[in-house]
């Protein structure tokens, strides 16, 4: 089995133009893994969608905070997700799409920042994941389903490529 190739940023950079992300937008894409963990049991959910409004308020405030300037403004990062939370969106869109966080957020010269962006993101899912169940009573290994479990061993994988 042959390894898919290490994409470089700039390569990254015009993959997610390709798909309408653009500009300051590439911050945003830290998201997709809490996306797919919200729709990883087929329901986007209250709690879960009030825990991706906590993380993205926090993590607009911290780009914002990095570059020095308003970069990216809290609606229109808002309305980024709404287009992927009014519908379930493709799977494999949501793959590719996290394909990109790695070389475009988590390759940088301080290893330190981005291991804390990583384990933000994998935090942030757990706390999706475990928020809500689609059916009560659920048994002691059944707070996360299956599909949840799944999607959130992929999403571990990408960040650790």
């Amino acid at each position: 089995m042959t390894k898919k190739r290490d994409l470089l940023y700039e390569e990254a950079i015009e993959e997610l133009e390709s798909y309408g992300i653009t500009g300051a937008q590439i911050y945003l894409i830290d998201l997709i893994p809490l996306i797919e963990m919200i729709w990883a049991d087929g329901k986007a959910q209250g709690a879960e969608i009030s825990l991706l409004a906590d993380y993205l308020k926090k993590h607009v405030e911290h780009i914002n905070a990095l570059a020095g300037y308003q970069a990216l403004d809290l609606e229109e990062a808002k309305a980024f997700l709404t287009k992927f939370l009014k519908n379930r969106p493709d799977p494999r869109l949501m793959a590719t799409l996290r394909s990109f966080i790695t070389p475009v957020r988590l390759k940088s010269s301080d290893p330190d920042k981005c291991d804390k962006l990583k384990e933000s993101m994998l935090a942030a899912c757990l706390d999706i994941a475990s928020s809500s169940v689609t059916e009560y009573p659920y048994g002691l290994h059944d707070r996360f389903t299956p599909e949840e479990k799944h999607c959130f061993f992929e999403i571990l994988q990408t960040l650790s490529d």
